[in-house]
This record gives structure tokens, C-alpha cells and sequence, in this order.
């Protein structure tokens, strides 16, 4: 996670970016080869690779993309090369049949499933699968069946090899876009595509190196040796579908341990070995935080069995290779059952930024499990986030004080006064709020923010996020007349959407039961998307990035640092001001990659429910169900009914205007 340096350390950043720049330049010639020879164990295939580039995780969900590597010199690019292996089984996939099997768990009722896993799973070819989430590409301007030449691979193969550049900030072939390379092969209903993203610029120095690769593709080879399986995971409560992906996911320089309580799985980069202090604290802190913390103030609807994986990456170039979003040290992934992050700290200690990380990302695991595999609202779910971010262990337990990193903005916030706003209609008559972008959000429309309002005014809202809940928890005790009011909100808020959940959920097990005893039939087919569902970091007003709607002006630069304040929705960023930190220990932000080159995106840790990577085209988290949206509006009404809101605010306000 990123923050402004002081001016030195500045300067010196400047000139390392400077110096890479100069490597990256000098070494395209003449320093990058593919002679590297990778197997792959478990579908017996082989070609040669990048010689000094780094191997990645596919992420662990992923039923397409078998294997990746990224450019380790290349952080500064604003497209940084990476080299993805996708392989598609174009006579259906029997194990995409069930496409996350995560836990041992007995087998409950499932509903049919949503059009959006039918259109992930059913790409009609390997151009359509590695187009698919590509920035900038258009179907029309790039059809499958021009751009391509043929290639033939070791095991003679007959394939076709796409190159061209997806412009931005300037004309085709003008070194400005973003490059794309893909070759691809179909044998025996089975096809391998090895795509290459990366910068225009690099186009004379990657092109030939992957017309290279393709003729090294070997469909078959005895060499590719079979995973390990791993015996740190025997008697772990995962599924045999999960455990492989577990152990089919790891790299070299990549290793595993189980947390004491074996409530999580640590998959971490060793980093030769100087990470495994990192990976045991960091193991034995998410329990005692669930163990003191979590459960204590949150008892689950029913007890959490789920195993999660706790992924640590080894810096911030191998964390978005990864697939973490810009602008963030973490994200919890709901969909995928797994919290990544990495040590945001340039020290060699596990200090206090890495920790509030870890806190804030693991209470959003926690809460979702629950809950009941669902979100709360953001307020809920990013402020309590941020108020454990705070938390501190001491020789055996944990104090929560202010998170340092929240304070300033949220007292800016209030000196400016709450934010001004226009109501407009939409096209079907429904009255709107437009928001101004500055002071703080009335607390009664902050309560109801959707997960798109939230992010839209990420800075403060997670400030103010953070002060609501530190207000409730902290101040609301220590004041008869207070705690008579406001007391129950949250303990009210949590009961409520527990028990709504729960309710819920039985009624659709019984409707499925009494419908649909049998499998549930497979929808039909449906018409591949075309576009990624609306950002909810995006502003409304301005239409999102998509293959048809590039950014608006990607060679503009950022604004000069000093004139903008820093984006404190970043937990690993502390803000300026007042209460800022008097020695900023995170280190500046990560290069953006190709499916956010500007890095305009204001995304902050926070996830499923707040912190999810951009979700994939049409999937809509399972908290914006009608069923599961029902419950949290219930449980909103519910926690706030008979509150004065104007009474609330004017008690938070001057309360957070006095805390240090």
C-alpha cells in the first residue's frame, strides 16, 4: 500500500524507478530469453519459459489459468509483463461441474445455478477465454479470425498465433499500448493457450520469443513430474478438491503451514527462507484475534468449520501479479475462500502496518462465515474492519485503541461539515442523491450506502466508517444516557441479519427440496457477456472501463502528489495530518497492471462485502441477492428503529472531534 514519503525518501524512490526504467530498457534487447523448461505435473504438457522471470499462483479458484509468471524488474511498467498459461476443455470440463468444492462438510441442497457460472465456464474457445478480461480489447476491432498467423508446435500440432496492440494515449504502433500475444493449440478436445500482456513498447523483444515458446509446446511430455501431496495437510477439514488445489497451486519458493488451531491454511513465498518467522506470527495472531476478538463479539449463527487459505505474498509486484487489486495490501476473497495480502512494511520485522492488515482482512473472513456467507453493509463490515486494524497484542491479549490512520480524515471530514447533495431522477422517476466530494456523509444515509455508494467516497467513508463503530464500541458505554439509546445498535444490527440469514436460508434449502429433489437441471445457453458488470469504485456518472470503453486519457500522469491528499481507504497508507504517523513505514504503491493501468482506482482492502478483487464479468456477490439483500435492509431498520438520527450525529461528531 502506497502514502507520500518525505521529500528524501521521495527523491530516492524516484531515482531506484528511474534506474529500473534505464534496466528495463537496457535489458529488452538483449538480457530477456525463454530457454527455461517448465512441465506441468498435472496435465503431462511442457514448453520453455521466460529464463528470469518469476512463477506466481494461478489464484485458487481458477478453473482456466494453470500457470503464470511475472516480470520481477519490470515495477515500474505501466503495463507489466505477465505470461499466463490457460488451458480449456472444449468438450466440457467434468470438474467444473461444481465449481469451488472448498470444505469437508456434508453436502447441502443446491439451487441452479446463476447465468454467470455458465458463461465462466462455457467460454466457446481459447481466443474468447484470454480476450475475456483483457482492458481496452473489442471483439469487433479484433476478431478471432484476423491478427493470427500459424504456428506449429514440438509435437507438430497445428495452432494459430495472435499479435496486436490495444491502444492507449496514442496511435497503434505508437509503443503506448498494451501488448497482447497469444498462441494456441486444440488437440483431442483439449486446448493450451500461453497469452503474454505487457507493454507495446516491448513488441520487437516478446513477439519472437513467443513465436519461440510455441514451437517448444509439447502436448505430451513423461518429464512433467505429478504434484507432491503435502502431509502438513492430512487431517485438515478440507475437501479432496480443495486440498489439490491447495497443493497443485504451489511454486517454487512457495510452502504451507496450519495455523495452531488449524482454522486456516498459510500459503506463503518463503523468500529463501526469511518469511517463515512472518508466516508463524502471522498464523498464531489471525487465531488469538478470532479467539478473543471475533467470536467473543460476533458468536457464529452456527459453528465455523470452514478452513480458509491465508495467502502471503512476497511483495507487492507478486501480490497484483497474484491478483490484488490496485491500491491495496489485502483483500479477502468470498468466492474463492481466501485472504491474500503481503508484508507492506519495508522493515524486516512484522510491525504494526503488516498487522493491521492482517486484523483488518481477517475480521471480513470471519463475519462472513458468521453471518452465514454474507456481507454486511460496508459501514458495518469496513468500520469494523478498520476498528480491529487498531487492535494491538500485548504479552497475552489484545487492546483496540483509534486506528492512527483514520483519525485526520475523519476530523477534516467534520470541519467541513456534512457533504452537499442535488436529487435527481433516473429514467424509471426514482429520486437519487448526487453527493458533493467534501465533508462527511449524513450518519442515515451512511448507514444504508450501498457497497458502490461506499467505495464512490472511499477516503472518508472508511474514515467515517471507522469513527461510527469506534463511537459505539468505545464512547456509547461510558455514558448511561448514551448506552440507553444507542447501546443495542450493533449487537441488534448483527442478531438480526444472523437470524434473518438463517431464515432464508432454510426456506430456499425446503423450496429446493420440495421443487427440485433431483440434480437441479443445467440452464440453457445463454449469450456470452460483453461487457464487465459496473465498477463499484467507479464514479457513477462516468461509464467504466471496458473492452469497449477504454479509460478516457491512460498517457495522462497523476496529479502531482503534493497537491492531493493521500487516499487513507488504504490500511497500510497512514493519512497526513494531525494524527499521522511521524515516520511512515509503508512503501510507495505497486505498479498498476493491465486491467487498471492508470491506477485511478480508489479501491481500498476492504472486500466481499468490501474487499473482493474486481469481481469477473456479471458475477454479483451473494449479499446482492434479493433474499440476502431482504435481510440486510431488515436488520438495518431493526438496529436503528426509534434512533434520532440528528441527536446520534451531533454526539459522534463533537465525540470524534476529541479523540487522539
Amino acid at each position: 500500500m502506497s502514502h507520500r514519503l518525505r521529500s528524501v525518501r521521495a527523491r530516492g524512490v524516484v531515482a531506484l524507478a528511474a534506474v529500473s526504467l534505464l534496466l528495463s530498457f537496457a535489458r529488452a534487447p538483449f538480457g530477456t530469453s525463454a530457454d527455461k523448461y517448465y512441465g506441468n505435473g498435472k496435465y503431462q504438457f511442457s514448453l520453455n519459459v521466460f529464463n528470469d522471470w518469476n512463477p506466481v499462483p494461478p489464484e485458487i479458484s481458477e478453473k482456466y489459468e494453470v500457470a503464470k509468471w511475472y516480470d520481477p524488474l519490470e515495477k515500474g511498467d505501466r503495463f507489466p509483463p505477465a505470461l499466463s498459461i490457460l488451458r480449456l476443455n472444449v468438450k466440457g470440463d467434468p470438474e467444473a461441474a461444481d465449481l469451488f468444492p472448498t470444505t469437508g462438510e456434508p453436502a447441502k441442497p443446491k439451487a441452479p445455478k446463476p447465468r454467470i457460472d455458465v458463461e465462466r465456464m462455457a467460454p466457446k474457445d481459447m481466443y474468447e477465454l484470454a480476450t475475456r478480461e483483457v482492458i481496452g480489447f473489442d471483439a469487433k476491432k479484433f476478431p478471432a479470425d484476423k491478427n493470427w498467423k500459424p504456428v506449429t508446435s514440438r509435437d507438430k500440432v497445428a495452432g494459430k498465433f495472435w499479435a496486436f496492440e490495444i491502444p492507449f494515449g496514442g496511435p497503434p504502433g505508437s509503443g503506448n499500448g498494451l501488448l497482447f500475444l497469444l498462441f494456441a493449440y486444440e488437440k483431442d478436445g483439449v486446448s493450451y493457450g500461453v497469452r503474454l500482456l505487457g507493454s507495446a513498447r516491448r513488441r520487437d523483444t516478446f513477439e519472437p520469443i513467443m513465436k519461440g515458446m510455441a514451437r517448444s509446446f509439447l502436448y505430451f511430455d513423461a518429464k512433467a513430474k505429478e504434484t507432491t501431496p503435502l502431509t502438513a495437510l492430512n487431517g485438515i477439514n478440507l475437501s479432496p478438491a480443495r486440498r489439490k488445489q491447495i497443493e497443485g497451486g504451489l511454486v517454487k519458493g512457495w510452502d504451507v503451514l496450519v495455523s495452531p488451531k488449524k482454522n486456516y491454511v498459510v500459503v506463503y513465498n518463503t523468500k529463501g527462507g526469511r518469511n517463515k518467522e512472518l508466516a508463524h506470527i502471522l498464523a498464531e495472531r489471525i487465531e488469538k484475534i478470532r479467539e478473543q476478538v471475533y467470536e467473543k463479539q460476533f458468536p457464529p449463527a452456527h459453528p465455523v468449520t470452514a478452513v480458509s487459505v491465508m495467502r502471503v505474498c512476497g511483495d507487492a509486484t507478486e501480490y497484483h501479479a497474484y491478483g490484488g487489486p490496485g491500491g491495496t495490501a489485502g483483500y479477502w476473497n468470498d468466492h474463492s475462500e481466501e485472504l491474500v495480502f503481503y508484508d507492506a512494511s519495508p522493515s524486516r520485522r512484522v510491525d504494526d502496518n503488516t498487522l493491521s492488515v492482517l486484523y483488518h482482512e481477517a475480521f471480513h473472513q470471519y463475519i462472513y462465515y458468521s453471518v452465514g456467507n454474507v456481507a454486511p453493509h460496508s459501514w458495518f463490515n469496513e468500520g469494523h474492519g478498520d476498528y480491529y486494524a487498531g487492535a494491538k497484542f500485548g504479552t497475552t491479549r489484545f487492546v483496540i485503541g483509534p486506528f492512527a490512520w483514520r483519525v485526520g480524515v475523519i476530523k477534516n471530514a467534520i470541519n467541513e461539515g456534512p457533504r452537499p447533495f442535488t436529487v435527481a431522477k433516473d429514467d424509471k422517476g426514482e429520486e437519487h442523491k448526487k453527493w458533493g466530494s467534501k465533508g462527511y456523509t449524513p450518519l442515515k444515509d451512511l448507514v444504508g450506502f450501498s457497497q458502490r455508494e461506499y467505495y464512490s467516497y472511499p477516503s472518508v467513508c472508511y474514515a467515517e466508517g471507522w469513527s461510527l463503530i469506534y463511537f459505539l464500541r468505545e464512547e456509547v458505554p461510558k455514558k448511561k444516557e448514551w448506552n440507553a439509546k444507542w447501546g443495542k445498535i450493533l449487537p441488534t444490527y448483527f442478531d438480526v441479519l444472523k437470524r434473518e440469514v438463517a431464515k432464508r436460508e432454510a426456506e430456499k434449502a425446503a423450496r429446493l427440496a420440495k421443487d427440485s429433489p433431483a440434480e437441479p437441471s443445467t440452464p440453457g445457453p445463454v449469450p456470452a457477456p460483453t461487457d464487465p458488470p459496473a465498477d463499484p469504485n467507479a464514479d457513477p456518472d462516468k461509464k467504466p472501463d471496458s473492452p469497449a470503453n477504454p479509460p478516457d486519457d491512460p498517457g495522462t500522469k497523476p496529479a502531482d502528489p503534493g497537491t492531493k491528499p493521500t487516499d487513507p481507504a488504504d490500511p497500510a497508507k497512514p493519512p497526513e495530518g494531525p494524527d499521522a504517523p511521524k515516520d511512515p513505514t509503508a512503501p510507495d504503491g505497486p505498479a498498476p497492471t493491465p486491467k487498471d493501468p492508470d491506477g485511478k482506482d480508489p479501491k481500498d482492502p476492504g472486500g466481499a462485502g468490501g474487499d473482493d478483487p474486481p469481481p469477473d464479468p456479471g458475477f454479483q456477490p451473494e449479499h446482492e441477492g434479493e433474499s440476502s439483500q431482504s435481510a440486510l435492509e431488515l436488520a438495518l431498520k431493526e438496529a436503528f428503529a426509534g434512533v434520532d438520527f440528528d441527536e446520534l450525529e451531533a454526539a459522534w461528531r463533537e465525540t470524534i472531534r476529541h479523540v487522539k
